[in-house]
């Protein structure tokens, strides 16, 4: 399942910014593992977007209790799942096993 998750900042910038290099490690190890697809700050300002792949929400919000930025209760996060029914035809399969690729 794919996770759109919104990250929202629950403290002042400058805070959550002593929890950047923490939370960016946390990104890391976790596209290395296939978990987070991409992530980055909402161009708006004030949180960010994170897409995951997660077996359910069980994983994701294990997943998600592992970040700094969580624990440290500087942002909340939303999740929205889904089960992509089309999908891209450059996107692995693993992340979309039910969809039709298209392209």
């Amino acid at each position: 399942m794919i996770f759109f998750v919104v990250l929202t900042y629950l403290r002042p910038i400058e805070e959550v910014n002593q929890h950047l290099d923490t939370h960016k490690a946390w990104l890391a190890a976790n596209l290395k593992q296939g978990r987070v697809i991409f992530a980055g700050p909402l161009a708006a300002g004030g949180g960010g977007l994170v897409l995951a792949a997660c077996a359910d929400e069980e994983e994701l919000h294990a997943m998600m209790a592992q970040d700094c930025f969580v624990t440290h209760a500087v942002a909340s996060y939303q999740a929205y799942g889904c089960a992509p029914a089309l999908a891209a035809a450059g996107l692995p399969p693993h992340w979309a096993p039910q969809a039709k690729f298209v392209g």
